[in-house]
């Protein structure tokens, strides 16, 4: 397992209010492991209803869970968090293994809503500009998961580990199986063109 470095600390307060929100309704201490997303999802399915009937309740909650899932990404992927503002809009966890980054606040907001349509940041997978077909490619040949089921914290971490193992592949036979990626590729990438 590769430990996060160097979390933020308002990720880490979020990621442990996540944990004490499952200790209280479920009885179940997280243990940032992927085998503990399944229980996440059972919590999220506990309370969607009150979300739907309490929107103020979104952001709490969307922000704690999305910590949490970062946090899973970070220790059981190898990734770090970008947090270039407070704003958990701009939150990124980038990916060392291969170029890819996400904000898992969106998926904690797809999760909670049960579809991508919330108002809260996006969850879209983002990748470098070569590799964006060949990845939307990969994701299109994915059978059997039904779009209810792929807003799950545990069928999403499934999706990053094939989007994974295929870039990873993709590198090797270029050339580059041993390249590691760290926050000054991220942010090369993401400066607004000339």
């Amino acid at each position: 397992m590769v430990e996060s470095s160097e979390t933020p600390e308002s990720v880490r307060e979020l990621a442990e209010a996540s944990e004490q929100y499952v200790i209280r309704a479920l009885g179940f201490q997280l243990d940032y492991s992927i085998e503990t997303l399944p229980v996440l999802d059972q919590y999220v399915l506990d309370v969607r209803a009150s979300v739907a009937e309490r929107p103020d309740l979104m952001p709490l909650l969307s922000h704690a869970l999305g910590a949490y899932f970062g946090e899973v990404m970070c220790r059981t992927l190898g990734g770090f968090w970008r947090t270039p503002s407070p704003n958990v809009v701009d939150w990124q966890v980038c990916l060392t293994q291969v170029f890819l980054w996400l904000n898992p606040v969106g998926v904690a907001c797809d999760a909670l809503a049960g579809h991508p349509d919330h108002g809260g940041p996006s969850s879209q997978l983002r990748v470098s500009l070569e590799d964006r077909e060949f990845v939307s490619t990969r994701l299109a040949r994915l059978e059997g998961v039904d779009e209810e089921q792929y807003y799950r914290f545990s069928t999403r971490i499934e999706v990053l580990q094939v989007v994974i193992e295929e870039l990873q592949r993709r590198l090797e036979e270029s050339g580059y199986g041993d390249t590691e990626f760290d926050l000054s590729d991220y942010e090369a990438e993401q400066q607004p063109p000339l």
